[in-house]
């Protein structure tokens, strides 16, 4: 049994009576949603503010493809800045005022080139043109003039770091990967050093600190395989980072000032839960983090000298992102809940006030069309308490007769919040219950469960997924023979996984940019997530045992239920190839495998048309492998 935050959540049963009491009667007034509505809503995935902090930058895909849109602080009709079918990612606006970068990748492939957009008008100008190439981290300088970022422009999955000037778009190699792959930039505030963060695993990250006229880095904290520091800022003089680590006694993120000469680490805030720092003032004195408890944020307003945080009142849900206005007095934030998307919000010091800006909501929709779900708690098979979501319909009885679906993250170091599911509202809203387990290697519960799987994956995390099967068949709402289970990406993998090991449980599974094959998907993936693969299942030679037992293509002739696969043909973390192989070899098996590739999309679908269709393909095959 591992001991989790999740075993200290007031413990309840599946389905708690008094939710289920005010279903009944909200049923006659509630309408089962419509899918192309509900997909119309737009979604706002990121947001920034101009250097002199009178308009805000954000991406959303109001028109159908993710895009660049210019609105004032003050409100306001926005304006489109970029147009383009391909994915293109909000970056930052420079301190200078000249430039906004972004980046565009092709097809979903997330080999993106960087562009500098003029302002406050003009054509955008790419400053790289290579291919198969990843940026990440990437960050103006104090003076606006260069940019640095860690990118694999040596050899692919080999992230050193790299300065570009922005007017010759001249690169500078500033360090390589010799002390790990890099994963954070950060300037100095005078802008003559980088705090680095590295990892080998992805899974845990140590710090230094590079001096760029020398080109000499010194370690502040190493990197460390019994936990993960990520420097995510400065203190306004200089002499201090900010840092999340989850170095504490609980082995849960807290947030710490570490001094940069002497690695003194001093503990700003840190408990029970997860504390994520989400961003740092350019002033140096505030920053921002969230506390995950159990899957809602509470925001949290700290200074760097250790006065005790303040809350922020948001409504219920998660925070997942935010940024300080370049003179510290106002935050954008991103916040959504599970019966809102992700909206802007804006707080000012000065008034203390918190509004919303943004309303995403289309087609006359609103928070009473979704169903807030209930944070429950479960034991799985060796007694360890699993927290889970449970969206129940309105109307629902405890007489067995609706169908359940098992909803598997993906990740797996990832976590099902409480935020916004349109896929699970639209199921729930057509008599659907849904349960969405947070299996051990989730985050949010501590270093000890985050990496309960490792060498075991597909090992008791499975058995986490299948013992909330077993809590929804016994839970009196639902038919115990139509549970489905699907999910994306590792959870797709979960779900093959199910369907071959547990194969008398499920009446149907669907898998999204799944992958089946161990060995298959380390040959042909990204080589980052070789990395992280050797450190999570060990070496396929030597581990070829373990390998191939969890590699659900080796027992595709034990699937009973129909199974839906869906893959994007660009996709660098589980290719296509996993998708097709899953799928031949159920139908030579004499079973069912529905299968269908987006030719003009990577891991996951960002154009509006492919993600309805693939809601459509899902829903209409769960409906078909569902009904009584």
């Amino acid at each position: 049994m591992i001991p989790t935050p999740a075993a200290r959540l007031q413990s309840q049963p599946l389905i708690p009576p008094a939710e289920a009491a005010g279903r009944e009667e909200a049923a006659a007034r509630r309408t089962p949603l419509d899918l192309e509505t509900l997909f119309f809503t737009r979604r706002i995935v990121g947001a920034v503010w101009s250097a002199d902090g009178r308009d805000l930058f954000f991406e959303t895909n109001v028109t159908g493809r993710f895009n660049i849109w210019q609105v004032s602080r003050r409100g306001g009709w926005p304006v489109q800045l970029t147009v383009s079918d391909e994915r293109t990612a909000l970056g930052r606006a420079s301190p200078d005022g000249r430039w906004l970068l972004f980046t565009q990748d092709r097809g979903g492939n997330e080999k993106p080139n960087l562009f500098l957009q003029p302002l406050p008008h003009g054509r955008p100008r790419p400053i790289t043109a290579t291919e198969g190439v990843g940026y990440r981290s990437i960050r103006w300088s104090p003076d606006g003039r260069t940019l640095a970022f860690a990118a694999e422009r040596e050899s692919p999955g080999r992230y050193g770091v790299y300065r570009l000037d922005a007017d010759s778009a001249e690169v500078d190699a500033l360090a390589g990967h010799e002390r790990g792959q890099c994963t954070i930039v950060r300037w100095s505030p005078d802008g003559r050093r980088l705090a680095l963060t590295r990892t080998w695993d992805y899974a845990h990250g140590g710090i230094g600190v590079l001096d760029i006229a020398s080109r000499e880095e010194r370690t502040i904290l190493p990197i460390d395989p019994t936990a993960d520091h990520q420097a995510l800022g400065w203190t306004r003089d200089g002499r201090a980072l900010l840092v999340s680590s989850n170095a504490t006694p609980q082995g849960t993120y807290g947030v710490a000032r570490v001094d940069a000469e002497t690695a003194a680490m001093t503990w700003l805030d840190r408990g029970d839960w997860d504390v994520e720092l989400l961003d740092v003032s350019l002033t140096g004195d505030h920053y921002i983090c969230a506390r995950n408890e159990g899957g809602t944020h509470v925001a949290l307003l700290g200074t760097p000298d250790g006065g005790a945080p303040q809350a922020i009142q948001l409504p219920p849900g998660v925070t997942a992102g935010a940024a300080f206005s370049p003179d510290g007095r106002s935050i954008a934030l991103l916040h959504g809940g599970a019966t809102s998307p992700f909206e802007l919000w804006m707080y000012d010091f000065g008034t203390m006030t918190l509004g919303q800006v943004s309303r995403s909501l289309v087609g006359g929709l609103g928070p009473d069309d979704f169903v807030r779900p209930t944070l429950v708690t479960y034991p799985s098979f060796d007694g360890t308490s699993i927290s889970a979501f449970v969206y129940l319909p309105r109307g629902a009885r405890h007489d067995r007769t609706i169908p359940g679906v098992i909803y598997v993250h993906g990740g797996p170091a990832a976590q099902h919040m409480n935020g916004w599911a349109p896929l699970v509202q639209y199921l729930v809203s057509h008599g659907v219950a849904v349960v969405a387990p947070n299996y051990r290697g989730s985050t949010g519960f501590g270093r000890a469960f985050e990496e309960a799987n490792m060498m075991d994956m597909g090992g008791g995390d499975l058995r986490d997924v299948v013992a909330a099967r077993s809590a929804l068949a016994d839970s009196g709402f639902v038919d115990p023979q139509r549970i489905a289970v699907m999910g994306g990406s590792y959870g797709g993998y979960l779900t093959l996984m199910a369907l071959t090991k547990y194969p008398e449980r499920w009446a149907a599974g669907v898998a999204i940019v799944p992958f089946a094959n161990w060995f298959t998907e380390y040959e042909h993936e990204d080589q980052t997530l070789r990395d992280s693969d050797r450190a999570r299942m060990g070496d396929p030679v030597e581990n070829a045992d373990l390998w191939r037992d969890r590699s659900p293509i080796f027992f595709a002739d034990r699937i009973r239920a129909p199974l839906l696969v869906l893959a994007g043909a660009n996709d660098v973390r589980c290719p296509p190839d996993e998708a097709e192989q899953i799928a031949r070899a159920v139908r030579a098996n004499g079973g069912v495998a529905d299968l269908h590739v987006y030719p003009d999309e990577g891991h996951g679908f960002r154009r509006r048309e492919n993600e309805i269709d693939a809601q459509r393909r899902t829903t209409e095959f769960l409906a078909r492998h569902l009904r009584p």
